[in-house]
């Protein structure tokens, strides 16, 4: 899907892309927001907030371990199939995030997912950019960060890369709504994906924190965009300066 807007203060146009899926990431062209709401690049963000160092995205465990083996001190955080694997400190849960904080505080994170991180490489492979990850805990902020560019490309990352899920759509519409107009129904949306079959699925599971959910559809939690970028051995995620500060 691909709509046009104008952009402010010129004659000239914004081209937003809609894709989906690892395969649809493959293809991102220009500045790029991949999302995943439930729950990579919430975990992400809450790792952020509660004072991880950088994260570093990995497609598979493996290289999520050998990585990790290789910086001192660095915490695994990840899932397969939404189950923390064997070894790694945290599972894909902002949950777990701030009920153990001191394991990322001041620390490396490597992290393993089965949508989020896969998208986020895939992007970065065929040279879109900038790259930013997001959720709805940073909507606003991401919008802000790719405002100015003239073309967006917005990956929804689905279930497993492959499947279409609710609340990463209901993302990507938000976030292209704030880029189309300035401002959306942002508490709308975070009660939508709340309420979502996916949430539902999410909350009844054996690996979700309780509150998962909740903290995952909580919109503009915080004030910071995540970017990511490609430097030698490892894709790594910072956040940006916190438009709140």
């Amino acid at each position: 899907m691909l709509r046009i807007r104008p952009r402010n203060g010129d004659t000239g146009h914004v081209i937003v892309r809609h894709r989906q899926g690892i395969d649809g990431a493959g293809r991102a062209t220009g500045a790029t927001v991949v999302i995943d709401v439930f729950r990579a690049f919430s975990a992400a963000a809450y790792a952020f907030a509660s004072g991880a160092r950088r994260i570093l995205l990995t497609a598979d465990v493996e290289e999520a371990r050998r990585l990790a083996a290789a910086i001192p001190d660095s915490v695994l955080m990840g899932e397969v199939d939404g189950v923390r694997p064997d070894g790694f400190h945290l599972g894909n849960s902002p949950g777990e995030i701030l009920a153990e904080p001191h394991l990322v505080d001041g620390r490396t994170v490597v992290h393993r997912s089965s949508a989020g991180t896969r998208c986020a490489l895939a992007a970065l492979g065929n040279g879109a950019g900038p790259v930013y990850v997001a959720s709805l805990v940073v909507a606003s902020a991401t919008a802000t960060a790719v405002a100015d560019h003239p073309e967006v490309t917005i990956v929804a990352s689905g279930t497993g890369g492959v499947e279409q899920a609710t609340e990463d759509d209901i993302c990507a519409d938000l976030i292209e709504t704030l880029l189309l107009t300035g401002r959306a129904d942002a508490a709308a949306a975070g009660d939508a994906a709340a309420a979502s079959e996916r949430a539902g699925i999410l909350s009844a599971s054996s690996f979700a924190h309780p509150d998962d959910v909740r903290l995952c559809s909580s919109v503009d939690r915080f004030g910071f965009a995540m970017s990511a970028r490609a430097q030698p051995g490892a894709v790594v995620v910072s956040p940006t300066k916190d438009l709140r500060s």
